[in-house]
């Protein structure tokens, strides 16, 4: 089941990165170095939430894995809207940059954060899994990449790319629900919080799915009347 979590978070994440560079191509061009510098701040980010992720969040696993992919759902099931929003705002260039790149590093941060925990979840059903598991994640993000390059932005575009990849992130962490029986006796209440708080974000974000043609067509009326 591990490598089951460990296959769509990473697929998740790369689109989540993938959305944001083209979000950022589209806004302010050269496409080239868009996706160069995306691509970068994310590997990077991805090797100090590694560094980060250790002591007490790898004994509390699953609860902090419960909240890396809380924040991952919202940020990257939003991350679109959010980028929209202040794009049309008025902001000077430079702040959407920053605030751009930012989001851009905190979702590789939290990626690079749930590896070491996704090896540690393993670990404690099978030792010396890490190998696999990084094996598994690798796949996943190529997966990613080609469902994003061939089939998500294509056919279902930027806002609704964005809901349903959540949406898979959110369904992972109901379903991290199964793996209750490795959080210590005192903490599983809170396990249990954060899993319905997982469930209403699912429902918000199919909710959300189901309007993302009229948010796009809110957006672009606001930018052909600007």
């Amino acid at each position: 089941m591990v490598y089951v979590f460990t296959f769509l978070l990473a697929f998740c994440s790369i689109v989540y990165e993938l959305l944001l560079g083209q979000s950022l191509s589209a806004f302010m061009g050269n496409t080239v170095l868009r996706y160069s510098v995306t691509i970068g701040l994310y590997m990077l980010s991805m090797g100090i939430g590694a560094f980060l992720a250790d002591g007490r969040a790898l004994q509390d696993t699953v609860i902090t894995l419960l909240k890396v992919e809380t924040l991952l759902t919202v940020c990257g099931g939003f991350s679109v809207i959010f980028l929209l929003i202040i794009d049309s705002s008025g902001l000077p260039d430079t702040v959407f940059l920053v605030l751009a790149h930012g989001l851009i590093i905190l979702i590789g941060i939290l990626t690079g954060f749930e590896i070491p925990l996704l090896i540690r979840l393993r670990n404690l059903e099978v030792e010396g899994s890490e190998h696999t598991v990084l094996g598994v994640d690798y796949v996943g993000a190529f997966f990613g990449t080609v469902a994003f390059a061939f089939f998500l932005y294509p056919v279902a575009g930027l806002i609704a790319t964005a809901f349903m990849t959540a949406l898979l992130n959110a369904l992972v962490g109901v379903c991290l629900g199964s793996q209750w029986t490795k959080v210590q006796a005192e903490r599983r209440r809170q396990c249990f919080v954060l899993i319905g708080v997982q469930a209403l974000l699912f429902v918000a974000l199919a909710l959300s799915l189901r309007s993302a043609e009229q948010i796009n067509d809110l957006f672009l009326r606001h930018y052909l009347a600007s």
